[in-house]
């Protein structure tokens, strides 16, 4: 069994581990945090009114209003689980929540 100074020790190594997966998470975003919020925002209102059609097709309307890099996004989308609009905000917006600090409090660019 490990003593308190082996178990302070490996936590200290998993906190590590999560805070650089989380740093290399920010790093890999296509676009700030405040335009993910507000295309996983929109993505999320547009579904209120429809079932989702297991395509991209909100979040393709949002990329290209906004004139914003679509295979950059798209493909970090998939990336991280979001292959459909309902997807992309139950998956992608999770690990955006997970890796950025205080991701509920951003105010998503309008």
């Amino acid at each position: 069994m490990p003593d308190k100074d082996e178990k302070a020790r490996r936590n200290q190594v998993l906190h590590a581990v999560r805070d650089d997966a989380r740093q290399k998470v920010r790093e890999s975003l296509p676009v700030a945090v405040p335009v993910l919020k507000a295309l996983f925002n929109y993505v999320d209102s547009q579904l209120d009114s429809a079932e989702c059609d297991h395509t991209l097709r909100h979040v393709r309307d949002f990329i290209r209003s906004r004139e914003l890099p679509e295979e950059a996004v798209v493909s970090w989308l998939e990336n991280n689980g979001g292959y459909c609009d309902c997807e992309a905000v139950m998956n992608a917006e999770q690990v955006v929540e997970e890796a950025v600090p205080g991701y509920d409090d951003i105010e998503p660019l309008r």
